[in-house]
């Protein structure tokens, strides 16, 4: 059965339907899956928080992995996108291994287009949104912090839109559910799996989550959040 455990937030959104529309995020993660090619060079690590080490595990091992894994299993999903056979799979116990490694290469793929050597600066629109629902930054960030260290065990948690209200939400997911098979747009996520920080930082995953700000790309997650809102159903 699918959970996604939700913030106090994130309960004002409908769940279902919507975002089983036309909305598609990543339109070139296509199959027969490809790791992407990242913007930064994953050999130097993403600096100044996580190592060339770490970052060749979780990328090249981890994220390759899903991929490999991927494209044993998609026969007759050539040229689909990866998030039409996410949605396609999602809450078929047949297919439940296809979708594991599809939303996985979906999430991780995603991440890395939230973090970038030595961050970016957040642009006023995406900071103005954020104080406007969670009073200030700061305060987003101690929110989000704190809904990513009570997520039990593997998963993700992440910053959403909601499709029917416009409203931002802040949302935890359990292994390799994602929001887009629901109601909610992601704008950005932290991975909360070991593999993506045990290497650096061992079972101190608070800490890895207040180092991980300095590493946000947020001009990325800006574009994210004005591509969800002008969005129309």
């Amino acid at each position: 059965m699918f959970r996604l455990p939700l913030t106090t937030h994130a309960s004002l959104c409908g769940l279902r339907g919507l975002g089983r529309q036309g909305f598609t995020i990543l339109p070139a993660l296509t199959y027969p899956a490809e790791l992407p090619t990242l913007s930064f060079d994953y050999k130097k690590g993403i600096p100044p928080v996580i190592s060339p080490r770490q970052i060749e595990l979780h990328y090249g091992k981890h994220h390759k992995a899903y991929v490999d894994k991927l494209n044993t299993l998609g026969k007759g999903e050539e040229g689909a996108t990866i998030e039409a056979i996410i949605r396609s799979t999602h809450g078929k116990i047949d297919k439940k291994v296809m979708y594991n490694q599809a939303a996985q290469h979906f999430n991780h793929s995603f991440l890395w287009n939230c973090l970038t050597p030595g961050g970016t600066a957040m642009p006023t629109r995406l900071a103005d949104a954020i104080a406007q629902k969670f009073g200030t930054v700061d305060a987003f960030k101690e929110e989000m912090q704190t809904a990513a260290v009570n997520n039990f065990g593997s998963g993700w948690t992440w910053l959403c839109v909601c499709a029917a209200s416009k409203e931002l939400v802040i949302v935890n997911t359990s292994n390799a559910e994602c929001p887009i098979t629901t109601n909610l747009h992601p704008i950005f996520t932290v991975d909360i799996w070991e593999h993506a920080y045990y290497k650096d930082f061992e079972n101190r995953r608070p800490d890895y989550l207040k180092e991980q700000w300095k590493i946000v790309n947020w001009e990325y997650v800006d574009q994210a959040y004005a591509k969800a809102m002008g969005h129309t159903e």
